[in-house]
């Protein structure tokens, strides 16, 4: 039995983790900066507050792992919503090619972005 092994579970795992990922903490970031603070449910950190938190290594690495595992699980999902809406399975190896280019951009570029915070 040799065939063709498929590098498919390796984006199956970066889907399901983003998505559980998304489903759980981006709603709380959501709720926080766009609705508890301009509403005042909870006092505003302002500028210098939220930079000083963006310095803390741990609250830098579960922005990072929100956002790349967001961009991932994104990817994957444009990639097979494109493929079977719109019948393009001929040229999945374009469509992944493309998808999957852009998570690993938005990794390069979140890494780079957090790495540079004063």
């Amino acid at each position: 039995m040799s065939g063709k092994r498929s590098n498919r579970p390796f984006a199956w795992m970066l889907f399901g983790t983003g998505g559980f990922i998304v489903a759980f903490f981006l709603p709380i970031q959501i709720l926080l900066y766009g609705f508890a603070i301009p509403l005042g449910w909870v006092p505003n950190p302002g500028y210098d507050g939220t930079l000083a938190l963006l310095r803390s290594p741990l609250e830098r690495l579960y922005l990072a792992v929100l956002v790349i595992f967001s961009f991932w699980h994104a990817g994957y999902r444009i990639r097979d919503t494109v493929a079977d809406a719109f019948s393009m399975r001929a040229v999945d190896v374009v469509l992944a090619a493309i998808c999957y280019g852009g998570a690993i951009v938005g990794t390069i570029a979140t890494i780079a972005l957090l790495w540079n915070v004063p």
